[in-house]
């Protein structure tokens, strides 16, 4: 759920009701008790409600820290999917109705773990031969003690008004986050910077440019058509346009809705009276994962070509920083 106005400067006296709303959620974080994990974690999370950019920023550390020797388990809630857990995500078996979409996408690089409770799912983990847990999204969870916070900031966004949710897009007041963040890793998206960066920078120094660059198959048709239930399609409908890709029809979906058989009929059948090639994400693919052959879901995963995401940041000097301030030694 997302208002308009969170994202504009916002009249003064919306900031004095801020505080009560900031008040409230210290007096709900004072009342939780706080684990201490045996191993070391780190959360890779951000400021506001909705995705900024975490699970491919979760996997792109897991990749550059084993790597390094470390071996890494990936922890998260698995939104919308229906399994309490503390239970290991196989991707060629689990369902995204079971353990949530960004779930099967950390399976295919490695241990990921899908606990409805953070601290039972960091229990799991501590008994498997594991050297780091990297929570996918959780920094405002009080629950865990965390050793190292990574920020991710979407760039055309920032945060919003700087208010906290329901008056703006903040999780927490700003005031409060900035003292646990070790680092900020900037999401480039647009030309241009949203105004709260400015803010940001003003109170943070340790902040990295990140580039997303979004892939395309060369050898697709010029014209597509394109689905996606991801919180910020805006970057992935310019980078395809950006290929020179003519869009006959987008499908933007709310962020990690369901995709339905009659709306997968639809995306085939425009597919194929405009002779265009379909385009999604792999967050998007493994919600279609397992459905009966036959179906227009299973036809749509068949058809569809994936616009895969790679992230472009200096990786040596966020690993470094981890490394330094866990004081962790490579293997």
């Amino acid at each position: 759920m997302y208002f308009k106005f969170w994202w504009y400067k916002s009249p003064n006296f919306l900031a004095l009701l801020n505080y009560f709303f900031d008040f409230l959620l210290l007096i709900k974080n004072l009342l939780v008790k706080k684990y201490n994990s045996k191993l070391k974690v780190i959360c890779v999370g951000n400021f506001t409600l909705g995705g900024s950019g975490k699970t491919p920023m979760v996997r792109f550390l897991r990749k550059n820290l084993s790597s390094k020797g470390y071996k890494c388990a990936v922890l998260l809630r698995g939104y919308k999917g229906n399994l309490k857990g503390p239970i290991i995500v196989n991707s060629n078996t689990h369902l995204s109705s079971e353990v949530g979409d960004e779930a099967l996408l950390h399976a295919k690089d490695g241990l990921t773990i899908v606990s409805k409770n953070r601290v039972n799912g960091c229990k799991y983990i501590e008994n498997l031969d594991v050297d780091i847990i990297i929570l996918d999204d959780g920094f405002q969870n009080p629950s865990l003690n965390k050793d190292y916070n990574l920020i991710v900031v979407s760039a055309n966004r920032g945060i919003g008004n700087k208010l906290v949710f329901p008056l703006g897009p903040l999780r927490e007041s700003f005031r409060k986050a900035i003292g646990k963040v070790n680092m900020i890793i900037k999401s480039i998206n647009s030309e241009i910077d949203h105004h709260s960066l400015i803010f940001i920078e003003r109170n943070f120094k340790k902040i990295i440019d990140a580039e997303y660059l979004s892939k395309i198959d060369k050898g697709l048709s010029e014209n597509v058509i394109v689905f996606t239930g991801i919180a910020d399609p805006d970057r992935l409908i310019s980078s395809i346009k950006n290929k020179n890709k003519r869009i006959i029809r987008s499908f933007l979906l709310s962020d990690h809705q369901e995709i339905k058989e009659k709306l997968a009929k639809k995306i085939l059948e425009l597919s194929e009276r405009n002779n265009a090639d379909i385009l999604t994400t792999e967050k998007d693919i493994v919600r279609l994962f397992g459905y009966q052959e036959g179906s227009s879901k299973n036809e749509l995963f068949i058809k569809s070509n994936i616009v895969t995401l790679e992230v472009n940041v200096d990786a040596e000097t966020i690993i470094s920083d981890i490394e330094k301030s866990l004081n962790l030694t490579r293997k």
